[in-house]
């Protein structure tokens, strides 16, 4: 066996790690160069957590991890090569003390004899669901509400309050942070203020919306990020005249597809939402986690 190493990724290897996602994940996950190269540019994302595998000089793998209090999420595309990855996160995990070690990756796929070996259980599904885009979407909001844009710089401390307020009980969602915020939503590719809707009641952020004119390179799908209602406005309808707002802003710019991920155990609310609007399954995800031992308390 030639020699291998696990180094820090680097500008030069993202048409080589874009390459090893379209192999291990094919449609499921088809990112682009340039979505590669934003990770790097990412001050959110620590350089020496994202990693390439290095056989012969030749790279055959890539991961990532974010740490988190209750987890580290292990992001990864390395056929024929996960083992080093997941020691990598494992042994991390180990060492900070961290509850879980979770991975994400599309139901039936080789990695999961792989995780199962190791001691992961299934935890948890999702499903990317898609919808075609026509002219005929209206939206109606509930009566008091009104629609507007989101203005930057004036919309910004409400809009992330409202996120961290909206999913606060979803399982997936970690505090987001002004740096955060400005990383992974208003940097991210496609931005247009113009494509993220606010509902008003006054000065009150009764939800939100938030498109894309693409996802991850792919510019002939839409994609919803989050579709957001605070507590006081929830089962007024007011999630679905958001989404059918997007549909329509997403139609007039050209995309006649939009696609969003949903946690399948969502059925009561966000399932039957989708659903209702038209969007369908069109491929399932899970996540799988390995339950680290609890370290034992120094004295």
């Amino acid at each position: 066996m030639g020699s291998s190493r696990l180094r820090q990724l680097r500008y030069e290897d993202s048409e080589q790690v874009a390459a090893l996602y379209a192999q291990a994940f094919g449609e499921w996950r088809r990112l682009d160069a340039e979505e590669i190269r934003s990770w790097l540019r990412n001050e959110e994302l620590k350089p020496e957590f994202l990693r390439v595998l290095e056989v012969d000089g030749r790279v055959v793998g890539y991961g990532d991890i974010e740490l988190h209090e209750s987890e580290i999420a292990l992001d990864i595309a390395a056929p024929g090569h996960w083992e080093p990855f997941l020691d990598w996160a494992e042994e991390i995990g180990h060492a900070r003390g961290t509850p879980r070690v979770r991975v994400y990756f599309p139901a039936d796929h080789e990695l999961a004899e792989i995780v199962r070996r190791r001691g992961y259980r299934l935890w948890r599904s999702s499903y990317t669901m898609e919808t075609t885009l026509d002219n005929s979407t209206q939206a109606m909001l509930p009566d008091g509400l009104h629609l507007q844009a989101y203005r930057p710089d004036i919309d910004e401390t409400q809009l992330r309050a409202a996120i961290n307020d909206a999913f606060a009980d979803d399982p997936f969602h970690h505090h987001l942070s002004a740096s955060g915020f400005r990383e992974n939503y208003l940097k991210a590719r496609g931005f247009e203020p113009s494509l993220w809707m606010l509902a008003w009641n006054g000065t009150e952020l009764a939800g939100f919306v938030l498109a894309y004119p693409q996802r991850e390179g792919d510019t002939k799908l839409g994609w919803i990020s989050d579709l957001g209602v605070r507590t006081p406005w929830r089962h007024r309808g007011l999630g679905e005249a958001l989404l059918r707002a997007a549909f329509r802003e997403l139609h007039a710019r050209g995309l006649r597809r939009v696609g969003l991920g949903v946690d399948t155990e969502n059925v009561s609310g966000a399932l039957r939402l989708y659903e209702r609007v038209g969007m369908r399954a069109v491929s399932r995800a899970d996540n799988w986690v390995l339950d680290l031992p609890s370290l034992p308390k120094s004295h």
